[in-house]
């Protein structure tokens, strides 16, 4: 099933060839401020399944190592990538269209999460995760 994503307004489209390589919820701050949630839910793709990044400009950065892109109308985060984690697309789970069926499946940032949200059981990370991101990358 070929994954599809766009952005609030529909200026700025999103394609997979695959099925993302894990969802995970991201706890720091610097994922929270730019989805403007509690808790980003993110799911990764392996970059050379993404079609039309032409669509949603060029990427900025606000940190080092860190690539973010916005749709250049409407301004909905789109898509991010990360030194740590190489190779891997990552988008935020409102973006992408009938996303019911992608779970999230670890906490990075875990000891960053808000109190009142439930932490499903899940595992997590204190930090980024990285080793963990990349090991399932791998699978």
């Amino acid at each position: 099933m070929a994954r599809k994503a766009r952005c609030y307004c529909g200026a700025s489209h999103l394609s997979f060839s695959q099925e993302p390589l894990q969802v995970v919820y991201c706890h720091c701050d610097d994922c929270r401020r730019w989805t403007g949630a509690a808790a980003a839910v993110l799911a990764a793709f392996d970059d050379d399944s993404v079609r039309g990044v032409e669509t949603i400009g060029a990427p900025r950065s606000f940190a080092e190592g860190v690539q973010r892109w916005n749709c250049p109308e409407c301004g909905s985060p789109m898509m991010g990538r990360f030194d740590y984690v190489p190779g891997q697309s990552w988008v935020p789970l409102g973006v992408i269209e009938d996303a019911s069926d992608l779970t999230p499946e670890f906490h990075c940032f875990a000891d960053r999460r808000h109190p009142w949200v439930d932490d499903a059981g899940l595992p997590g990370s204190n930090g980024s995760g990285r080793d963990t991101l990349n090991a399932a990358a791998q699978k």
